[in-house]
């Protein structure tokens, strides 16, 4: 009768942890699997009788394995509790955010130690944080970087210059009488153009160029990988001459040019913002040289 009971006591429990949408797994002191619940048999793509007995190193590929198993060790050692995000593939082959929450158990009548973990999805969780971080970091007219995704984007290219010694240029990039086309043709023309300038910059520079709207109708670029202020100059000159042609819009076809001035990074006394502002000047410079030109700063 005992052992009846057992049994439907058991069968009650694996009914009831089925009904879990969240995969659901226990192991032994071994690492070996003592049973879970179909949602976690969907997870892995293998039945409860197929997990039954068997560690991580039977089922899964050897580095994910050992990922597993270190964790399970120092969660049974610690007979403690872990909690922790990661990126996992289902068997269906989606990738998904899953956090894990797991703890040591000890089942006093079977002297029985062993783990216990569930997975719960946070994808959508995660996704929303990924849109509102790039939100946050994007020039919603452009989709270029913004300010503030400039300014760290800087500091981290000095500080890779500064370890690798490469070449680093920084340019500051204005459109000629931008404030006349939007008075004359109205903000909704001059916002279709600075989308069409920020997919010409794209199209103009290279890969290792990191492009950003600052506001208005001002750009930034961070140039990486240069080998001579000549490869500067003659980007730049590409440039002016490529803003020479007409940009075409629907309604009409609008003559912009672009003025543009240019820091590049020689010593090790230079910051973020010390860059920003020597490219300021020499923007300014090549606007009192007559505008549709380039400058790079010298000290």
């Amino acid at each position: 009768m005992m052992k009846s009971n057992s049994l439907s006591e058991a069968n009650l429990l694996q009914a009831v942890i089925n009904a879990v949408p969240t995969p659901i797994f226990f192991k032994d002191a071994e690492g070996r699997y003592l049973g879970c619940n179909r949602a976690f048999e969907n997870y892995v793509g293998l039945s409860r009788d197929q997990l039954v007995g068997k560690s991580v190193f039977e089922l899964f590929d050897p580095e994910l394995a050992q990922v597993y198993y270190e964790a399970d060790k120092a969660l049974y050692d610690s007979r403690g509790e872990q909690i922790y995000e990661a990126q996992v593939k289902y068997a269906d082959g989606s990738i998904r955010d899953v956090m894990f929450h797991k703890a040591a158990f000890h089942a006093a009548q079977e002297n029985i130690d062993g783990i216990v973990g569930a997975i719960l999805d946070i994808t959508a969780r995660k996704d929303a944080e990924r849109e509102l971080e790039k939100r946050a970091r994007t020039d919603s007219l452009t989709g270029l970087a913004n300010r503030f995704s400039l300014m760290e984007s800087l500091d981290q290219a000095l500080e890779r210059q500064r370890r690798e010694n490469f070449g680093l240029a920084f340019w500051m990039l204005d459109l000629d009488h931008f404030k006349q086309i939007n008075d004359t043709f109205g903000h909704p023309t001059g916002d279709t153009l600075l989308k069409k300038v920020a997919a010409k910059l794209q199209s103009c520079l290279a890969d290792n160029s990191n492009i950003a709207r600052l506001g208005g109708d001002e750009f930034s670029v961070i140039q990486e990988g240069i080998t001579s202020q000549a490869e500067v100059e003659a980007l730049a000159a590409t440039l002016i001459d490529e803003f020479s042609k007409p940009i075409h819009l629907e309604q009409q076809s609008l003559e912009v040019s672009v003025s543009i001035g240019i820091a590049v990074f020689d010593t090790d006394n230079n910051s973020s913002r010390e860059l920003m502002k020597q490219a300021d000047i020499a923007l300014y410079q090549a606007k009192d040289k007559g505008r549709a030109c380039f400058h790079i700063f010298n000290p």
